[in-house]
């Protein structure tokens, strides 16, 4: 049975592309999409596979060994059933407009104004549809903390990276100016995505970035000569960000789908794109696109405010959560499938006082 609906979804990001792709399946939908002006630069987005999920994603590569790490330790994981994987922006854009029927999509180059919860074109026409979706990118104060990287896609001359093992958190930099880690995708032998990341409220400069490439890749890896061939910045909320008084539905980081404490985005769009997607075939008249469980939210809030009053721990904090896991259960823990027995567990490891202090303040 046709839907026989309008829709409008503003924001050429991560979460338009996903929404077009999932809503042009339903009979009768007619959507414009207004991708906006910006031409991005091409980047990755992370996740774990699960083979008990319906999804059908583009992968550019996967590893099925992953580890954390720091000075003194090394925490190694793998998982067949769970691999760690990685889209790439621009096949992720090609694949949704594939994926979309041309017939029931209308992309249009265009930025939206809005002004009192309403949504105008340049040329101030209003927009009217039955639904309308905003994606677009928010902006957020300079006081939210969160977490800040610039990666560089680089060869070298060497034989140097393991190319089976991806290591998410390398804490072997500098802690000095609060908390930082490597988050290294290694492509083959010669080719890796390197990103220093930091977890804090204030930005960095790209020197930071460089700087920190630089002696991170003679340090562990004794390279002094490399070349860049392609980078990436971003900035992500370790927090869920206030929800938006206008008249459209909010989806993806502006809707409150990253998670918290880590700032993985991609796969829980990808959640939030298939609440929407059951609430027009329901025709359901109030959209519920939570993706984060209480337990989760006051879990990531706890963990957030350990970090943010004691950062100089946080190599020792990761390590321990780290030791908390098998690979199966850290890919479980990460998207939201979390079990009793590993939350447990994860509980028992982690410092306990600093733990209990963050847990009374979010519980008052």
């Amino acid at each position: 049975m046709a839907i026989n609906r309008t829709i409008s979804v503003f924001g050429g990001g991560c979460a338009g592309y996903s929404l077009i792709k999932e809503l042009s399946k339903i009979n009768g939908i007619d959507i414009n999409f207004y991708l906006g002006t910006d031409s991005p630069k091409d980047n990755y987005w992370g996740f774990w596979e699960n083979k008990n999920d319906s999804f059908h994603f583009p992968i550019h590569a996967k590893w099925y060994k992953w580890k954390i790490s720091d000075w003194n330790n090394e925490v190694d994981f793998e998982s067949r059933e769970n691999p760690y994987c990685i889209v790439k922006r621009s096949e992720w854009y090609d694949f949704c407009k594939n994926e979309a029927s041309s017939k029931s999509v209308k992309f249009i180059r265009e930025n939206i104004d809005e002004n009192n919860g309403i949504y105008y074109r340049k040329n101030r026409e209003v927009i009217k549809s039955d639904y309308i979706f905003d994606c677009r990118t928010k902006t957020f104060e300079d006081e939210v903390y969160k977490q800040q990287f610039k990666g560089f896609l680089i060869q070298v001359n060497e034989s140097v990276f393991d190319s089976s093992v991806v290591n998410l958190m390398d804490f072997r930099c500098n802690q000095d100016d609060g908390i930082q880690f490597i988050y290294l995708l290694p492509f083959s032998s010669r080719l890796a995505l390197i990103e220093p990341t930091t977890y804090s409220y204030s930005t960095q400069s790209d020197d930071f970035y460089l700087n920190t490439l630089k002696k991170y890749l003679l340090e562990i890896y004794n390279v002094k000569d490399f070349k860049i061939l392609n980078e990436e910045k971003g900035i992500i909320p370790l927090a869920l960000l206030p929800g938006d008084n206008n008249t459209g539905i909010s989806v993806g980081v502006r809707g409150r789908a990253n998670r918290p404490a880590s700032g993985y985005t991609f796969y829980f769009i990808q959640l939030q794109v298939k609440k929407v997607f059951d609430c027009i075939v329901k025709r359901k008249d109030k959209f519920n696109l939570n993706i984060h469980s209480l337990l989760i939210r006051f879990l990531d809030n706890v963990f957030l405010g350990v970090l943010k009053s004691n950062p100089k721990l946080a190599p020792k904090i990761f390590i321990s959560f780290a030791k908390s896991f098998t690979g199966d259960e850290l890919a479980d823990f990460m998207t939201n499938r979390i079990k009793l027995k590993s939350l447990f567990q994860m509980i028992m490891n982690l410092p306990k006082l600093s733990f209990i202090k963050s847990f009374l303040r979010n519980l008052f």
